[in-house]
């Protein structure tokens, strides 16, 4: 279809000013962007529990203090997101890696059509 899209027998899908004849996917490109993602949500669970841990550890050394109650409270109530955060990151890699092995088989596919097609010549 992208050469029909080229040739203007086809009406290319335009996204962002981008045709579909204009994609190119590197499949080790989308890998190595999942391993970043994954890796950043790795890095990102040490200092996050110690963030946490740590407000709410002062909130309790600084009881009586007006900031003892915001403490504790951003210790308790930042603890979701935050973990909620780093899961989507991991998802994000996931999904990267199921994306390009889309993208793999799809061409593996289509290069099986094209080999059977040649042969049938």
């Amino acid at each position: 279809m992208p050469d029909l899209v080229r040739r203007g027998v086809v009406p290319g899908l335009v996204l962002g000013g981008v045709t579909l004849a204009d994609v190119n996917v590197v499949v080790r490109e989308l890998h190595a962007s999942a391993q970043v993602a994954k890796g950043l949500a790795e890095e990102l669970g040490a200092p996050v529990k110690a963030a946490l841990t740590s407000a709410t550890t002062v909130s309790g050394q600084l009881a009586g203090w007006s900031v003892a109650g915001a403490l504790g409270h951003l210790g308790s109530s930042w603890s979701a997101p935050l973990a909620a955060l780093q899961q989507r990151i991991v998802a994000t890699g996931t999904n990267l890696d199921a994306n390009a092995a889309s993208h793999n088989q799809n061409e593996q596919a289509a290069a099986g059509v094209w080999s059977q097609q040649g042969a049938k010549q």
